[in-house]
């Protein structure tokens, strides 16, 4: 009996929990579509809301937001071919959710992607702007493909940043206690920092030009291939670095730099206390 009993209740819960989800997805509050001529600037200015892009095959830009709460819906504007959708700064209660999903074509190159909020995550597919900045205070900002023309920039304070891919000429990452991954990365020149977290990245190709990672108690781990030709300057106070290239195992502390093939611009490893791996 007391077996029936918990199979009842199990059932009844994954019942209610799959209402409970589905009446999320499927409060749609607003929905409207934009020609690709008007959008060519993207900017978010959010409290907490969640914001996840994704690509499509069409000839318009969609914009859908979902919430339980009409109030807490954010201000749409328009203005000198951009679309800028800010917080409604109305009072929000603990269980006010607000999810804004944004449908790009595949391929579609805007002028900037400008991505700002204190507390929510931000998730993309493919972005393609001359600049794109994505900044949160707390939340997470995951991104699976990055083309820009000029600079890319992201920053957040507690969340994770991971880049699935990256072809530009510059980027530079913060982030304070998350860790940041960035694969597949074409970049000429860079510059990331973490204060706890731990930083990955892997390069494609060596940088054309003076790059830095820098970590106060996280490890760095980078992997470049071994036929690329560039220099690398480690600086540790503490920590082992690992040199899977050269075949090399010694202590980080002090400083420490080598020549890979022909040579190159210099990528600068730093940290205080993390370990340090070149592969």
């Amino acid at each position: 009996m007391i077996i029936n009993s918990r199979k009842i209740f199990t059932v009844f819960f994954v019942t209610l929990l799959s209402c409970l989800l589905y009446a999320q997805q499927a409060n749609l509050i607003f929905r409207e579509s934009y020609r690709l001529a008007d959008v060519q600037n993207l900017v978010m200015a959010l409290n907490s809301e969640n914001v996840e892009i994704k690509n499509f095959r069409g000839y318009k830009v969609t914009v859908e937001f979902y919430s339980n709460n009409s109030s807490r819906s954010p201000v749409i504007k328009r203005a000198n071919k951009s679309i800028i959708i800010e917080n409604s700064r109305e009072h929000s209660y603990k269980n006010d959710y607000c999810n804004i999903v944004i449908y790009i074509p595949y391929d579609f190159q805007m002028n900037s992607f400008d991505f700002i909020s204190d507390s929510g995550s931000l998730s993309t597919e493919q972005i393609w702007a001359s600049k794109i900045s994505a900044r949160s205070n707390s939340g997470s900002i995951s991104m699976e493909n990055v083309i820009s023309r000029d600079t890319f920039a992201a920053r957040s304070s507690k969340g994770f940043i991971k880049i699935g891919s990256f072809k530009g000429e510059y980027f530079e990452l913060t982030n304070h206690s998350g860790n940041i991954e960035m694969n597949k990365v074409q970049a000429e020149y860079f510059n990331t920092t973490s204060s706890s977290g731990e930083v990955y990245i892997q390069l494609t190709e060596a940088p054309i030009a003076g790059s830095q990672i820098s970590t106060n108690s996280g490890n760095i781990i980078v992997e470049i291939p071994f036929t690329e030709n560039f220099n690398a300057q480690i600086l540790s106070n503490s920590g082992t670095f690992r040199d899977n290239i050269k075949n090399i195992r010694k202590s980080a502390r002090g400083e420490y730099e080598a020549k890979y093939n022909e040579g190159g611009a210099m990528i600068t490893l730093k940290t205080t206390s993390g370990d340090i791996t070149l592969e």
